[in-house]
């Protein structure tokens, strides 16, 4: 009897604190066909350069995107002397602020491409770039294939930034890979496939190293050439136009994006404004495939047990701010349930190991 009440308390309590866990809050999975769903997604359009000496004339062409078999398809294609492309953006439609951003893409190949996965402040038309703040979860130059970049550009740091990372992805073209995004008030974490590379965290916390206080609007595209993805041994007439003059097309095929969002406490800054309390934890990715991390409020020390189904304790572990990671891919398929303990308090958490 019991183990029956430990059972039933447990399930409810883990039912009933779901809502602290992250929750999808939009996505798109381009399950339709034809052009991308215009509740989602505008277009930027034209031939400008963009502020990079681009060389490709963004339409709206389904030529240039389109949904197929279940990706969103951008393709930049070679017209003659010139390229046509595709840059799609939530603006004015879908903007997000703090939260997990993930892209699960295949990337083009060949020498002269630089797809892109980024966000930008929903401000640019009043704070202008770089005062809007600019992240970029992923970018790519076919010229330095397989090495992906995650970057931030802001009022201290633009152009070519100091503030970047990167990670070799040698199947990058061939298989779908996930880049993500994990957005808090204080810091930007960068993941390729749910592996952590790099973190924007700033000592300095000002407009000029932090315009990440509101929200962003999300952008997919592929450009081609241009000052970082143009290659010099291709380049005529003194243009940044170097593309493998072999290539004839750009294919990148995006299988989704998804935006989590975590629980209301996170939009408060550390300025005191909210008391934090250890129900304001919570457990990322979530599903996980194996290794979660406990996310703790600033202040707060917890132990932490682990039960499956049965009641049975699996593991205890003990939490510090801002996030412990513990690590369950030993562990089978299922639900589970994580207690936190801290002061005489007791929150429980659903975890889905997938």
């Amino acid at each position: 009897m019991k183990k029956t009440l430990v059972l039933i308390a447990l399930i409810w309590l883990a039912q009933n604190c779901f809502a602290q866990s992250e929750t999808l809050v939009w996505s798109d999975e381009f399950s339709g066909t034809g052009a991308p769903d215009p509740t989602n997604w505008g277009y930027d359009l034209g031939n400008n350069g963009w502020g990079n000496n681009e060389i490709q004339n963004y339409t709206y062409s389904t030529q240039n995107a389109r949904q197929e078999n279940g990706s969103l398809i951008i393709e930049a294609v070679k017209q003659g002397n010139t390229w046509t492309s595709a840059r799609l953006l939530t603006n004015n439609k879908h903007e997000f602020k703090y939260g997990r951003v993930v892209f699960r893409a295949k990337l083009p190949l060949g020498i002269g491409t630089w797809p892109a996965l980024w966000l930008l402040g929903e401000n640019f038309a009043t704070a202008g770039w770089p005062g809007c703040g600019e992240i970029d979860v992923m970018e790519h130059v076919g010229k330095d294939p397989g090495v992906i970049h995650s970057s931030i550009h802001t009022p201290s740091s633009h152009g070519n930034t100091v503030n970047t990372g990167s990670k070799v992805v040698s199947t990058f073209h061939t298989e779908f890979h996930t880049y993500e995004l994990k957005w808090t008030y204080e810091k930007l974490e960068f993941r390729i496939d749910s592996v952590l590379f790099y973190t924007y965290k700033p000592t300095v916390r000002n407009t000029s190293t932090w315009p990440f206080d509101k929200p962003c609007f999300i952008i997919m595209n592929i450009a081609m050439g241009g000052n970082w993805g143009s290659a010099p041994q291709y380049e005529t007439g003194g243009l940044k136009n170097g593309i493998d003059p072999s290539l004839s097309s750009a294919r990148m095929e995006i299988d989704y994006v998804r935006v989590y969002q975590y629980p209301a406490a996170i939009e408060d800054s550390p300025d005191g404004k909210k008391k934090m309390k250890i129900e304001d934890s919570f457990l990322t990715p979530n599903p996980t495939d194996g290794k979660v991390n406990v996310h703790i409020p600033s202040g707060i020390s917890a132990t932490g047990v682990v039960y499956d189904l049965s009641g049975r304790n699996i593991l205890q572990f003990v939490a510090r701010p801002p996030e412990t990671e513990i690590d369950l891919s030993s562990f089978s398929r299922g639900l589970y349930c994580v207690a936190l303990q801290s002061e005489g308090t007791i929150c429980m958490k659903k975890l889905i190991i997938n």
